[in-house]
């Protein structure tokens, strides 16, 4: 099976309170999903560093994430997280319990919250799979930096869905997404030709491959 593959780097600068994420190469303009997958994350990054630059607390977060929820389709929750990594403030009211949650206790984060305390860079988490009670979602988050230190995190959740849609990837033959070199979500079949785009940040990598 033949792969046509574009890598796009998704990274910082030393500066992340005042630089935006790059791209290491250009996208094949004759791949739309590609286009939108580029498109997709560099703005959902983009916005959440307009966040991040407000210097949120726990009584102005809401209100400096406001923007960026409005403007996402599937926005499923934000949160912002403090240096223990306990979450300090959620955007919903229905979410309220979730304060004061230790994200330490959650086995899949530790070595994003190891990462985002050694090298405090823009993540992207695997996709989780959802259940009954919960859909399926992707995580993002960005860290808060004050002082040249990490002062907190802003994160925020959309629904799988809504990042399928907004890409095409609900309309392909099938596709695959890979994080950090273990299957994470997978629909339809692959079949030659196969693209894909792989998202590189400092935490973790995701491969997209599909097939039009």
């Amino acid at each position: 099976m033949k792969t046509s593959k574009h890598i796009m780097m998704l990274t910082t600068m030393t500066a992340l309170a005042t630089t935006g994420l790059l791209t290491a190469t250009p996208v094949p303009a004759d791949d739309p999903i590609g286009l939108a997958v580029e498109a997709y994350f560099n703005g959902a990054f983009d916005g959440l560093k307009a966040v991040a630059e407000k210097q949120p607390t726990p009584d102005t977060f809401r209100e400096a994430i406001k923007p960026l929820v409005e403007s996402t389709d599937g926005f499923f929750g934000g949160t912002l997280i403090d240096t223990d990594f306990k979450i300090r403030q959620v955007y919903f009211k229905r979410n309220a319990l979730a304060r004061g949650y230790d994200l330490k206790k959650v086995k899949q984060l530790t070595v994003f919250w190891n990462e985002m305390r050694e090298n405090p860079t823009p993540q992207l988490s695997e996709p989780a799979r959802g259940n009954i009670m919960q859909p399926r979602l992707v995580a993002m988050r960005y860290p808060v930096i004050k002082d040249g230190k990490l002062a907190a995190v802003v994160s925020m959740m959309v629904r799988t869905e809504a990042f399928l849609e907004a890409t095409g990837l609900d309309k392909v033959k099938g596709y695959r997404i890979t994080c950090r070199g273990v299957k994470a979500e997978e629909e339809g079949k692959l079949a030659d030709p196969v693209q894909s785009v792989a998202l590189k940040l400092p935490a973790n990598e995701w491969l997209i491959e599909y097939s039009r």
